[in-house]
């Protein structure tokens, strides 16, 4: 419930308005003063266990009445836990968001990444997916390099050579 208490003193240009915390959290009130700053001086208190009091005082350059001031603020309250809301009830959603647009800024690793990974002796010429091997190497036929496959015709050896 919200309860406007205009001030005793009219010098003072104040104006109070006490709110339940079981209708606005305690944070919805917090962004909700803190919209008001450039145009109140905003003063909160506990008078009681539940409740808050905030207290508007007008700045001087100001000429809003503080009635339509107290109004502002408890529209902007209502705005302010009405988000609260939406963003408890969207939170894991935000949360997966963020982290795939972290993720994805974050692009492939750079030099310094490369340069920083431990790699020893042992696993510096690992070729797991055989990129580094030649083409022989890779496509020789069974049986050893240099022996003809089977059914192929021999190559002449050194003495058939000089014997032409």
């Amino acid at each position: 419930m919200i309860v406007a208490v205009p001030s005793s003193n009219t010098t003072d240009h104040s104006l109070t308005v006490e709110l339940d915390e079981a209708l606005f959290p305690k944070d919805a009130i917090f962004g909700a003063a803190y919209t008001f700053i450039d145009r109140c001086y905003m003063h909160l208190e506990r008078p009681a266990a539940g409740k808050v009091s905030v207290r508007f005082t007008r700045k001087e350059s100001v000429e809003t009445p503080l009635e339509s001031l107290a109004g502002d603020f408890e529209n902007e309250l209502l705005g302010q836990a009405w988000r609260r809301l939406i963003v408890e009830e969207n939170r894991q959603l935000i949360e997966e968001v963020t982290s795939r647009a972290v993720a994805g800024a974050a692009g492939p690793p750079g030099l310094d990444d490369l340069l920083g990974m431990d790699i020893d002796d042992d696993s510096a010429f690992e070729d797991p997916l055989g990129i580094a091997m030649s083409w022989e190497e890779k496509y020789k036929k069974k049986g050893e390099v240099g022996e003809a496959p089977a059914g192929a015709p021999a190559a002449p050896n050194d003495e058939e050579k000089a014997s032409r």
